[in-house]
């Protein structure tokens, strides 16, 4: 043991930082930040109000005596790693969902994520997942925010053969509301959460969906990594999964980033997996694993409907049935082109609405809008198809018509064409001796109010011949005409700096060559 620190004795402890002589007004060990920030809030020599006097510790160390300082009820502190002891990695399903992790499913609207994790959970009430606990039947904890219990999720825990007594449903009790429930909220509820899973001895608790558990901004990360991070914490102090639902973004691209929110929901996580309807059946891609070996990333189950007995009747509900393997991904069905897509949709639907010829752009909007489509699909839709937009009057609204239109057009009568090889030059008969002819009386050509058609077309006449009158320029020198200058007698250029009639530079050529 060191011997006691001595006033006036070196003590640093922390590299990087100025150490700072132990003595009166000087805390031992303490650096000189320390020392200002603990000084500039008053927690050196008094406690703040309402707060408790920090609790200080003398450690005896190589360096000397260290001063630990508790300011409440946080604190820092070392575990060495030589005191962890390594274990095994374990799964709650072989090689694709580790223990005490966060795991996320994601996909469109009916694709079948609350269903595929109803299965997980009976499998595990079961004893039947590979995984740790195969063998064993395992509890499971459930809250739904979008699903009624007795309708909804028990028909479909019995669809899938599920053990009702291994599951459970989660909730949070509200003092304020009586005998009310509340949802969750995270991180607020986590420490309830985990005790509840603790108490139930549960290995899965499944929360469908994640969104509305969590108070702030979707779509901000410091906000969902509070969230996702309070979660994982639950998992790694209860050694249970916690899995939730998410939904996708629409259209195709790049399937990691289809997650609706911020990209933490996935980066946060410790395995990830997508799902898409491809036919009758749906695809699913473990589109992130962590710790998990290579394998099959892509597997494949069908939702079939079964026949429920219920008290007040039979209903009918989903179940799983596992198709195995496959080679299609989540990647390939969302960017599928051969399918019909989104845009294959809009532009049948806008090819109809103008098959019977042009229609007013206003009311293709409103159309649309009706229809389930915006504005900007529309235009877009109009994009690719080629469809022309003219306005016949202007002042006037535009009209849409298809490119191959064959109806009569919507040009106002006085446009001319562009070229002079579509512009007849027939003879136009008004309408006036069209009428007169079927009179028997004739109007002469002279009375007609069009111009005579025997007089020659614009297009034939010669064009107008423009002159420009040649510009009168005059040689300037410092404003002044070249003219008022003297003329070198050697090169006839202009003299212009006082040298007689003869620039200096000519007279030294001319004195050489003499």
């Amino acid at each position: 043991m060191a011997e006691p620190q001595r006033p006036g004795q070196d003590v640093g402890l922390h590299r990087g930082r100025t150490p700072l002589r132990a003595g009166p007004g000087h805390p031992t060990g303490t650096s000189r930040r320390g020392i200002q920030s603990h000084c500039r809030r008053g927690e050196l020599g008094r406690s703040r109000p309402n707060h408790p006097p920090p609790q200080q510790r003398h450690l005896h160390t190589k360096e000397g005596i260290v001063t630990e300082i508790d300011w409440g009820d946080r604190s820092a502190g070392v575990e060495w790693a030589s005191s962890i002891k390594p274990k095994k990695q374990t799964w709650l399903q072989d090689n694709r969902i580790p223990v005490g992790t966060v795991s996320a499913l994601a996909g469109r609207g009916g694709t079948g994520k609350t269903t595929y994790g109803f299965r997980l959970i009976a499998q595990l009430s079961r004893g039947t997942l590979p995984g740790k606990f195969y063998g064993t039947p395992r509890t499971s904890l459930i809250w739904s925010g979008e699903d009624a219990w007795d309708t909804v999720i028990i028909p479909r825990l019995i669809a899938a053969d599920a053990d009702l007594e291994k599951v459970g449903r989660l909730y949070i009790a509200d003092a304020r509301l009586g005998a009310g429930e509340s949802t969750p909220k995270l991180p607020l509820d986590t420490d309830r959460i985990e005790q509840a899973a603790i108490d139930t001895d549960s290995v899965l608790i499944f929360i469908d969906p994640i969104a509305s558990t969590m108070s702030g901004d979707l779509n901000r990360e410091a906000d969902v990594r509070q969230a996702v991070d309070a979660l994982a914490r639950v998992a790694d102090k209860t050694g249970a999964v916690v899995m939730f639902v998410r939904h996708f973004g629409k259209g195709g691209g790049n399937a990691s980033d289809k997650m609706s929110g911020s990209h933490a929901f996935r980066d946060a996580v410790r395995s990830v997996f997508l799902f898409a309807e491809d036919g009758d059946r749906v695809i699913v891609t473990q589109d992130k694993g962590n710790y998990a070996p290579k394998g099959d990333e892509s597997f494949a189950f069908r939702l079939e409907s079964t026949r429920v007995d219920t008290d007040d009747g039979p209903t009918s509900v989903a179940r799983v049935v596992d198709l195995g393997s496959c080679d299609t991904s989540v990647s390939d069905v969302i960017n599928r082109t051969s399918e019909t897509t989104p845009h294959d949709d809009i532009a049948e639907w806008l090819t109809d609405l103008l098959a019977n010829g042009p229609v007013k752009a206003n009311e293709v909007y409103q159309a649309a809008h009706a229809a389930g489509h915006t504005v900007d699909q529309a235009k877009r839709a109009k994009k690719r198809l080629g469809i022309l937009a003219e306005r016949p009057v202007n002042p006037g609204p535009w009209f849409w018509k298809l490119a191959d239109d064959k109806s009569e057009s919507t040009e106002p009568a006085e446009s001319t064409p562009d070229t002079p090889e579509e512009c007849s030059l027939l003879p136009v008969r008004s309408e006036g001796v069209e009428q007169s002819a079927e009179g028997g009386s004739e109007q002469s050509a002279g009375e007609c109010s069009l111009p005579d058609p025997r007089a020659p077309s614009p297009a034939s006449m010669p064009a107008r011949q423009f002159h420009k009158p040649a510009r009168n320029r005059r040689r300037t020198i410092g404003g002044k005409p070249a003219s008022s200058y003297p003329t070198c007698i050697v090169c006839a250029e202009p003299v212009t700096c006082g040298q007689g009639d003869m620039h200096l530079s000519c007279s030294k050529q001319r004195e050489a060559a003499s």
